[in-house]
């Protein structure tokens, strides 16, 4: 009864495993140099020209100028950098939660940012393995541990007391 205990633990355990095999991958873009339109980058700097650094970034859109649209902060350089996806006026806003604010709008003119993404060349293409393949190796893994399992079972057989008590 334990080498059935055995074997279906090795059967789950082998259904359950490649399931990682269906992960999702990353994929990441160089845009620098090809995005259309190209980011767009404000620099907030206090009165002494120190950099407000990591400041709070609120982001409005030419479409919708009273929702945010996204929330940041600033590089440690007061940098903050995005690549509208509409043309128009965006108003980039920066709090450094100490009662210093500052706003600037920035006019963006050209394509949209999908179309600027197919531009670039993807850094890293893991997770692209097609699906007939994923499922080979999650068989082939499945294989090579009954195989493995059958293999310590034949070759070293279980020992037995062959010595009497007397």
């Amino acid at each position: 009864m334990k080498g059935i205990a055995k074997g279906a633990l090795l059967l789950w355990a082998g259904l359950l495993l490649p399931g990682g095999l269906f992960a999702h991958g990353v994929e990441v873009y160089d845009l620098s140099g090809s995005a259309d339109p190209p980011p767009l980058t404000v620099h907030f700097t206090y009165s002494t020209g120190e950099p407000m650094m990591f400041a709070k970034i609120r982001l409005f859109a030419p479409s919708r100028p009273e929702t945010e649209v996204l929330s940041s902060l600033t590089d440690r350089k007061g940098r903050f950098s995005f690549v509208p996806d509409e043309e128009g006026d965006w108003i980039v806003e920066a709090s450094d939660n100490m009662g210093h604010q500052g706003s600037i709008t920035v006019t963006a003119a050209g394509s949209t940012d999908a179309a600027a993404a197919e531009t670039g060349s993807p850094a890293n293409s893991g997770g692209k393995t097609p699906l007939f393949m994923r499922l080979i190796l999650g068989l082939s893994l499945i294989l090579n541990i009954f195989a493995v399992y059958y293999f310590a079972l034949t070759k070293f057989p279980k020992k037995r007391n062959l010595h009497a008590y007397q």
